[in-house]
């Protein structure tokens, strides 16, 4: 895009600064940031989604598909790209590739969710699935929180014992291993099946579900019961596009608890249940925006692209 700040793949990763990126989600959602409901488009078996949000004097927008044929052919599942822009001008300020964007921020959101439910650090870190998801929520949680432990499961082991290897874990023997033993479970998969049993959680635990929309399901109601109430990133977005959370159990979004609402935490576990928001991506947006920039002035690191 002509005149903005293009940015690859690494270049994102080197410029997230996690605990810089929680800051700024927590600054939009106090602030009011707005974002209407994604428009999803399905064609020959792939889908595309466009989400956009705004908030002081900025437009983010994501472009963002599945493509289920690409990794026979060797190309991302996730293909997609993230946008900024100036809203009194019009300017294009930064182009960004969606799938590190998004693990990203959709991390950080997490990490910020577990610190409203009131975690402060400990125990064992449980991550279920070994996909771009697992992967970004171990970079942003091991960086901002102390574990004893990490363990990763997934269908695969080879790939759980990859994943948990880079983060100096150990891949669990199966689920009721992980389940038992974790006291911060994250849920990253494409199950259809509910992979997070709470008769196998211990008291205390923390849940954090970020799969994706239906028909993935990732808690049994057994779950939901012992929480009496969860955490989500957005009411409607859980409620109309998530398998995971009956519309009978008590909910309360981020923005709502970071502006003094109760914390949703009165069952003997925590849950947290994302599904995504365009404020997240105008988050990561900004922050890459206002790293990027602030790098180019002090000369600490020039970006990829070009302006």
């Amino acid at each position: 895009m002509p005149g903005a700040l293009r940015l690859g793949g690494a270049d994102v990763d080197g410029l997230v600064d996690p605990e810089g990126l929680i800051g700024v989600i927590e600054e939009l959602l106090r602030g009011g940031a707005r974002a209407p409901g994604r428009l999803s488009l399905e064609h020959g078996g792939s889908w595309l989604a466009s989400m956009a949000a705004a908030w002081s004097g900025y437009y983010a927008v994501k472009i963002v598909g599945v493509y289920p044929g690409n990794p026979a052919r060797g190309l991302p599942l996730v293909r997609g790209v993230l946008l900024l822009f100036d809203a009194s001008t019009g300017e294009p300020l930064l182009e960004a590739p969606a799938e590190e964007a998004t693990g990203w921020r959709t991390a950080a959101a997490s990490a910020l969710a577990l610190r409203i439910l009131g975690y402060r650090g400990g125990g064992v870190l449980g991550v279920i699935g070994a996909g771009v998801q697992a992967e970004y929520h171990l970079r942003v949680l091991t960086g901002t929180y102390r574990f004893d432990g990490v363990l990763v499961y997934s269908r695969t082991r080879a790939r759980a014992e990859g994943l948990a290897a880079r983060f100096n874990g150990q891949a669990a023997r199966g689920l009721e291993e992980l389940l038992r033993a974790s006291t911060v479970v994250v849920a990253a998969t494409t199950s259809r099946e509910p992979v997070v049993k709470g008769a196998l959680l211990g008291g205390g635990s923390y849940v954090v579900s970020v799969g994706a929309p239906k028909p993935v399901r990732e808690l049994d109601e057994h779950t939901i019961r012992r929480a009496g109430c969860i955490l989500v990133d957005t009411r409607e977005g859980v409620l109309s596009e998530s398998g995971d959370v009956p519309g009978w159990v008590e909910t309360v979004e981020l923005g709502e608890a970071l502006q003094g609402r109760r914390a949703c935490r009165h069952g003997d576990i925590a849950v947290y249940k994302s599904v995504g928001t365009a404020v997240f991506d105008l988050a990561v947006a900004l922050h890459l925006y206002r790293q990027a920039t602030r790098q180019s002035r002090t000369g600490t690191r020039q970006p990829g692209g070009g302006v």
